[in-house]
C-alpha cells in the first residue's frame, strides 16, 4: 500500500446507509480473507498481547503497595503510557505488513518490526496522547463514582468524549505508517478522513465486534456451566488458551480493517484488494 501524501479523497454524494453497510462489510469480510492468506499477521496482535501481559504483571505490586498514595497519579500516567505505546507500535508493525501484501511485496514479521522501531519516536509521541486523555478521563471517572446525580453526569461526559476520541484517532496508526507525518497532523488527518468515512467505521466496527461476541460466547456459556456445576477448574486452561486464540484473531482483523479504510478514505478504493475492485467499490 503506497503512501498516501497530499491526497484528498472528497466523495461526490452522500451514499445511503445501504450502500456504507454494503461496503463496510465487503470490507470486513475481505480482512478476513487477508488473513486467512498470510497467517503471519497474527503475529503482531500476539507479540502485543504477551507484552501487555507482562507489562501488566510489573505493575501490579507498586499499584498495590502505593494504595491511595498521591504518587499513584504518575505511576498510572507511566502504565498508561506503557501500555498504549505496545499497542501503537505493534499496530504500526501490523499495518505496515498490511501495506507490503498491498504492494504484493513479501511480508516479512522482521521487516514490519523494524519500520515500527524506525517510527518510534511518532509512536511515542502519539502514546503520550493517547495517556494523557486516557489518564485524564480514568480519573474523572474514578472520581464520579458515589458522587449521586452529577457524578453520573460527570462519567457519562466522560464516556461520551472516550467515544468522540476514540472515533476521531481511528485511523491515526495507519496515517502515521503511510503518510509519515507526527501526532498532531496525524490527528488532523484522521478526523479530516473519517468525515467522508465515518459510517464505514461505525458498520464495520459492529460488524466485527459482532462476529467476535459470537466467537466469545461458547467459551462465556461453557465457563458459566462449568462454575454452576463446581468444575470450571477442568477445562480453565483450554477456556483461557481458546479466548486468547479469538483475541489474537481479532487484533488481526481490526488492524487489518483500519489500514484497508485508511486506504479507501485516502483514495477511495481498497487496495489490498484493488485486482477485484473497481476504485471506490468493494465487492460483494
Amino acid at each position: 500500500m503506497p503512501p498516501c501524501h497530499g491526497i484528498k479523497r472528497v466523495p461526490n454524494r452522500y451514499p445511503s446507509m445501504f450502500e456504507s453497510i454494503t461496503r463496510s462489510w465487503g470490507i470486513v469480510r475481505k480482512s478476513f480473507g487477508v488473513l486467512m492468506g498470510e497467517k503471519q499477521l497474527l503475529a503482531f496482535p500476539a507479540l502485543s498481547g504477551l507484552a501487555m501481559l507482562v507489562l501488566l504483571a510489573s505493575f501490579i505490586v507498586p499499584v498495590f503497595v502505593l494504595g491511595e498514595n498521591v504518587l499513584l497519579i504518575p505511576l498510572l500516567f507511566i502504565f498508561y503510557f506503557a501500555s498504549y505505546f505496545v499497542v501503537i507500535f505493534f499496530n504500526s508493525a501490523l499495518v505496515h505488513a498490511v501495506g507490503e501484501k498491498a504492494g504484493n511485496r513479501q511480508v516479512s514479521l522482521g521487516g514490519s518490526l523494524a519500520f515500527a522501531s524506525s517510527r518510534v519516536f511518532s509512536i511515542a509521541g502519539w502514546a503520550v496522547f493517547s495517556a494523557t486523555v486516557g489518564l485524564i478521563l480514568g480519573i474523572i471517572r474514578s472520581q464520579a463514582r458515589n458522587r449521586g446525580l452529577g457524578g453520573m453526569v460527570a462519567s457519562l461526559a466522560a464516556s461520551v468524549i472516550g467515544a468522540a476520541w476514540s472515533f476521531a484517532t481511528f485511523l491515526v496508526v495507519p496515517v502515521m505508517v503511510f503518510e509519515n507525518v507526527g501526532p498532531i497532523a496525524a490527528l488532523k488527518r484522521s478526523v479530516e478522513l473519517l468525515k467522508s468515512t465515518w459510517s464505514e467505521q461505525v458498520w464495520g466496527g459492529f460488524s466485527i465486534s459482532g462476529i467476535f461476541l459470537l466467537l466469545y460466547l461458547p467459551a462465556i456459556g461453557l465457563g458459566i456451566l462449568l462454575a454452576f456445576l463446581g468444575q470450571f477448574a477442568i477445562l480453565l486452561p483450554a477456556l483461557i488458551l481458546y479466548a486468547a486464540l479469538v483475541f489474537v484473531l481479532q487484533g488481526a482483523v481490526e488492524g487489518i480493517f483500519t489500514a484497508e479504510l485508511y486506504k479507501y478514505a485516502a483514495t477511495g478504493e481498497a487496495a489490498v484488494f484493488k485486482d477485484e475492485l473497481e476504485p471506490g467499490k468493494i465487492s460483494g
